[in-house]
């Protein structure tokens, strides 16, 4: 969850989009948590929700999300580097879920996020 929350907050401040109504995501991961709960991050911090029908899940390996800013239609892929996540996963594993998610939080956006040229 706290990589979504990350995700989402990083495509709100790089597209300058309005949270909620302005920002459109498609995110494409497992369907399965741990790495599903990505969307939960992503619908808390961007406000796209299933209700307001502005987010989509699409089955995927790995975690990539396009945010879609509704004013212009610019475009941001991003996905999460797989090291850090490897790095979480493992420290989750000896330790807890907090001390994997610490990581996550901790990390600047250059060591959590790569933007892609789109999907």
């Amino acid at each position: 969850m706290v990589a979504g929350l990350r995700l989402g907050r990083y495509a709100l401040e790089r597209l300058q989009a309005d949270p909620h109504f302005g920002i459109e995501a498609d995110v494409y991961c497992p369907d399965q948590p741990p790495p599903s709960c990505v969307l939960d991050g992503i619908q808390y911090s961007s406000g796209c929700t299933l209700g307001k029908r502005n987010i989509r899940h699409h089955v995927a390996e790995g975690v990539t999300a396009q945010f879609c800013k509704r004013a212009t239609g610019e475009t941001l892929t991003v996905r999460l580097r797989t090291e850090l996540v490897a790095r979480a996963v493992e420290e989750m594993k000896a330790r807890d879920d907090e001390a994997g998610a610490a990581i996550i939080w901790a990390a600047t956006d250059e060591e959590l996020v790569e933007e892609l040229a789109g999907l």
